[in-house]
């Protein structure tokens, strides 16, 4: 992938305070009826559904044209994300499908089921193909910022890093606040970096001001 694209990695903090608030509230409303806490990968699926959506730009990939034709950018109308797992196979990327029409309930319930099945070496290969968008999150071995690589054949992929409270100024005061940072590795070839950044603003606002997603 690095050799055959060409890659460039943008990184962005956000403040997400009000998402792990937001992940609260939902873990206490939902763990009754899902019999599991609501995680971050949820909810950054759902995130990253909608920031496609609004930027179909990214949920793109080069495609072969006929034969003697050139390749070219396709523009893909389905948006399936994956996430990167680690599992005792090697790294795995287990999809959900028209993750942008899910409710955020279906989104964790068929997560954890595929996640589980790729851990066991039971996933089918369409539970782990046909990705448009892939999602890696490293936060939980408190790595910050990071340089992902890009799960061909696809536009971008979205590094996701730990949450920690941190000094920061809020509506003018210093005070303590729970910041993530954001690592979007693109190929040039397919997006240019002021719309590559555009997407990932458009991500970072989702974070810091959940309630968009109902905008």
């Amino acid at each position: 992938s690095h050799r055959d694209t060409a890659p460039v990695t943008l990184t962005t903090e956000a403040d997400a305070t009000l998402l792990v608030d937001a992940r609260e509230r939902l873990k206490k409303q939902l763990v009754g009826d899902l019999g599991f806490n609501i995680g971050y990968n949820d909810l950054m699926i759902k995130l990253v559904a909608h920031a496609l959506r609004a930027f179909p730009y990214m949920n793109a990939r080069l495609a072969a044209g006929a034969e003697g034709a050139e390749t070219y950018i396709r523009h893909l109308d389905e948006v399936i994300i994956a996430l990167a797992v680690d599992t005792e196979q090697g790294l795995l990327v287990p999809v959900i499908r028209r993750a942008d029409e899910k409710p955020l309930r279906q989104v964790a319930r068929e997560l954890r089921t595929v996640v589980d099945k790729a851990r066991q070496g039971e996933a089918l290969p369409e539970e782990l193909s046909g990705s448009t968008f892939t999602i890696t999150n490293l936060g939980m071995y408190e790595i910050d910022a990071f340089t992902p690589i890009i799960n061909l054949p696809e536009a971008a992929i979205l590094g996701v890093g730990r949450i920690k409270e941190r000094p920061a100024i809020h509506d003018g005061e210093l005070t303590a606040r729970a910041m993530m940072w954001l690592s979007l590795t693109f190929d040039h070839r397919l997006v240019d970096g002021a719309p590559a950044a555009r997407f990932l603003q458009h991500i970072k606002s989702l974070i810091e001001e959940p309630y968009l997603l109902l905008a």
